[in-house]
């Protein structure tokens, strides 16, 4: 079982890395089980690592998916409801009312899986969405990124923005240190 496991994410991780060397902006699923939770982490980085600042009057595109779904936004995220919905614009054929929940906590999410300081986090692709708002400097874009584990996993770009869907998919949300969005 080990053999086989560690042979399955080898694979992975040897098709991802000849991925990432053909192309920045090819999509990347590392073979995730359907039932995996995908973990987003939030990570400083200084300007000049940056190829763009993340901007709030950004337009958002609604780029096409595979299927269309539903969410519903709990209690816990009233107050972050219209970033949720900016976020949910991202993508075509995602609409509000009924399937999956997306909760917000007040903290860093632990039960996700992975580690360091995971900000968001989709379970079985689309079966349950958690968000920890406070520990990213584009609330919206979080949420787009875990909108789109409904359908795509993580792709090679290092931190994630606006300007394509695989951009958005990056494994992490970035935040300038020491700017105003920068949130400890």
């Amino acid at each position: 079982m080990l053999k086989k496991l560690l042979f399955r994410y080898g694979l992975a991780a040897t098709a991802g890395v000849a991925l990432a060397v053909m192309s920045p902006a090819v999509q990347v699923d590392l073979g995730h089980d359907e039932n995996e939770a995908h973990a987003t982490t939030a990570v400083e980085v200084e300007a000049s690592s940056l190829p763009k600042a993340l901007a709030d009057d950004v337009e958002i595109q609604a780029w096409p998916v595979p299927t269309r779904r539903s969410y519903y936004i709990t209690a816990s995220c009233s107050q972050h409801a219209s970033a949720i919905r900016r976020g949910a614009a991202a993508w075509q054929g995602l609409t509000e009312g009924g399937g999956t929940p997306v909760e917000c906590r007040n903290s860093y999410i632990t039960d996700c899986g992975g580690g360091g300081r995971i900000v968001g986090c989709n379970w079985g692709r689309g079966q349950r969405i958690a968000l920890y708002m406070g520990g990213v400097g584009d609330d919206a874009l979080l949420a787009a990124h875990e909108f789109g584990h409904n359908w795509y996993g993580h792709s090679t770009y290092r931190c994630a923005g606006w300007g394509s869907p695989q951009e958005v998919m990056a494994p992490s949300i970035c935040t300038l240190r020491g700017s105003p969005d920068a949130r400890q």
